[in-house]
């Protein structure tokens, strides 16, 4: 039987691999939003960490914008493959009891830890790059 960091590591290592396929551009933002996503929780929550990704991935068109748009629609595709969620990220999240949200927390801060060294060795973004989050 396999350890909770060993499927988290799996499961990012797969996740993060599926990013490297993705425009040179995309890949940099998201190996950023890697790096700022676990801050973004600790700083103001995982409800308003996924409600700032997801006002991100629904900004408008502009060709910039698009491949922010694309990182942070990932990052979210991410988050809610950790959590296990289907169908509504936020409102799952933001409807959930405390002691889910505190378990969903945890959950992400723990697991991210290898999204963010994946991010380093698999997409080459350190964690001096730009979040592309802005």
């Amino acid at each position: 039987m396999r350890t909770r960091a060993q499927q988290d590591m799996e499961l990012a290592g797969r996740l993060v691999g599926e990013a490297a396929k993705l425009p040179e551009d995309v890949k940099q933002i998201y190996g950023g939003l890697c790096h700022s996503f676990p801050v973004m929780v600790r700083t103001c929550g995982l409800c308003q960490a996924i409600a700032f990704s997801q006002a991100k991935a629904a900004g408008d068109n502009d060709s910039s914008r698009n491949q922010r748009q694309q990182a942070h629609a990932l990052l979210l595709k991410h988050v809610a493959q950790v959590l296990g969620v289907q169908g509504d990220l936020l409102a799952s999240v933001r409807d959930a009891s405390a002691s889910d949200y505190m378990l969903y927390t945890r959950r992400i801060l723990s697991a991210w830890v290898y999204f963010k060294r994946f991010a380093e060795s698999i997409l080459k973004v350190s964690s001096a790059a730009p979040e592309g989050g802005k």
